[in-house]
């Protein structure tokens, strides 16, 4: 008996297909595609044409038993890699926030411990801050005198010295130097108080979030 299923055939109605697949030659699996007109076709073999397609394994009482994917297209592929990557660095993110949050809790027992450290940091720079206005102050004053000695020159109709002008063009630039110094320590300052107030809330969060699962935890 030549077997039917020795050529692609096209999907017929389910009741044809099971009167088919009871006769002992269609005893065996046999696979369905979709051609490229949308119209299923089943045989012993796949065309090489279709074998990227979704193939459908099905047994002799032409129920699915086992499905291949269609191959994915590169556009596919891509997309599927850019996610991944996605994926790994959001996974990254989330265990560097866990570590943070370990030593965050590891590292301070209480808020007031957290507004210490950020006080005394604070007040370190301060303290830089204190010296460095000090310095300013005196070379201000050493300025002036100079400043005034070139005037006294000037006003004589002689050029002033010139170990008098180098030493005001030094001074000026220290003063600048500072100044720019000082704006710097304010800055990072800030930039504690804005740091140590994101950790604070956190840390209140941590111990929020600790709270309520030590509550809901089932008791023994």
């Amino acid at each position: 008996m030549k077997n039917l299923f020795s050529t692609p055939i096209k999907l017929i109605p389910l009741t044809i297909v099971s009167i088919l697949i009871s006769q002992p030659v269609l005893a065996a699996k046999f696979k369905c595609w979709t051609n490229n007109e949308g119209v299923k076709e089943c045989g012993t073999y796949v065309p090489a044409e279709y074998s990227q397609k979704r193939i459908e394994t099905r047994g002799k009482s032409g129920r699915v038993v086992e499905v291949d994917e269609r191959a994915k297209t590169k556009a596919e592929l891509a997309e599927i890699e850019r996610l991944t990557k996605l994926k790994e660095i959001e996974d990254a993110k989330i265990a560097e926030q866990k570590k943070k949050d370990e030593i965050l809790l590891k590292t301070f027992s209480t808020e007031r411990d957290i507004n210490m450290l950020r006080d005394s940091k604070i007040n370190v720079i301060e303290g830089i801050l204190t010296v460095t206005n000090g310095n300013n102050k005196a070379l201000k004053k050493k300025l002036e005198k100079l400043q005034k000695r070139a005037a006294n020159s000037e006003r004589r109709g002689k050029k002033p010295p010139q170990i008098v002008l180098d030493d005001i063009k030094e001074i000026q630039s220290r003063l600048s130097k500072n100044m720019m110094s000082i704006k710097s320590k304010r800055a990072e300052q800030e930039e504690i108080r804005e740091k140590f107030a994101k950790d604070l809330q956190h840390f209140r969060e941590l111990k929020q979030g600790k709270t309520t699962a030590n509550a809901n935890a089932p008791k023994k």
